[in-house]
């Protein structure tokens, strides 16, 4: 924490600290701090703060033994617990944006009440991790306050069928689709972040630290059906698409290791015998979208 203060100062601890109390305790209503100012703030010290948890991330000393360990991860979760990052399938995100934008809004002029805006993934900013073959703006912003946000080279707004076209080739190549913001009546900031695990500050710390907490799995699960399965012979993107080891191979086929299972899609999309499926998660709560949003697609 004391680092945390060091970077952005008083000023912006404050309002970090106070951003994540305001959304672990708000429930219903408006939230008790000025929404706009708060996201205004936020978005100006989101940079700081990133880079202070990949410094914790990244300081190998800090892993030694369990009892240093929990520093990392308590500040982590603690963190996650202000914006509740939650995996999503590129279906589910289509069903719920075409619920968002009846028509083909988003592009942040004047008559759009909830603008897109695109902008570079602010973890790869944080490392400065520039990717000369992965795209390096993958970052959507769904928001009301379009005002406290500025357009520039790489901050462009657009239109919902821009979105879904861009959702498209990033699931493609192989990048997670996680949510993650705060919600309440006087303003709304929802990030989708299409991450990879070479940047992503949630999938480095599942996967190169085994942190437990920070990402919750979404409200599917992928299952196959190994007498469809082509076998990885013939096949196999299942085990090179998945990110957090959740296939193996039995019997030469990808089978689901379920309790390691994210559910992110990125294996039912590729899926070319349709074997892999995916299917409602067993005791999933939601946490932005109504359920009924999620399931009718």
């Amino acid at each position: 924490m004391a680092l945390l203060y060091s970077i952005i100062g008083s000023s912006g601890f404050i309002i970090l600290i106070s951003l994540v109390i305001l959304h672990i305790f708000h429930f219903r209503g408006p939230y008790l701090l000025p929404f706009q100012k708060v996201f205004r703030y936020f978005t100006r010290y989101e940079h700081y703060v990133l880079r202070f948890m990949f410094i914790l991330l990244n300081t190998d000393i800090l892993y030694k033994n369990r009892l240093i360990r929990f520093i990392p991860e308590f500040i982590s979760y603690f963190f996650a617990n202000g914006a509740y990052p939650s995996i999503y399938t590129l279906q589910e995100l289509i069903q719920i944006i075409n619920i968002i934008y009846k028509k083909n809004g988003g592009s942040g002029n004047s008559a759009t009440k909830f603008g897109i805006l695109l902008r570079p993934c602010p973890c790869r900013d944080a490392q400065r991790n520039y990717s000369k073959t992965l795209p390096n703006v993958t970052d959507v912003l769904l928001t009301n306050n379009v005002q406290a946000l500025s357009k520039g080279r790489d901050n462009v707004f657009i239109s919902k069928n821009q979105l879904i076209k861009k959702l498209r080739k990033f699931d493609e190549i192989g990048l997670i689709h996680v949510v993650l913001g705060c919600c309440g009546e006087e303003g709304h900031g929802i990030n989708i972040c299409n991450c990879h695990k070479s940047a992503c500050f949630p999938l480095k710390a599942i996967l190169a630290r085994g942190f437990r907490r920070g990402l919750a799995p979404g409200p599917s699960i992928a299952t196959c059906d190994l007498e469809k399965c082509k076998g990885i012979d013939d096949c196999g993107k299942c085990l090179t698409r998945c990110p957090f080891h959740a296939r193996i191979v039995k019997d030469r086929k990808g089978e689901v290791i379920a309790d390691s299972c994210y559910g992110c899609g990125l294996c039912a999309n590729t899926c070319e015998s349709g074997a892999t499926q995916m299917i409602p998660r067993a005791g999933y709560k939601n946490s932005y979208f109504p359920l009924q949003w999620i399931r009718s697609y």
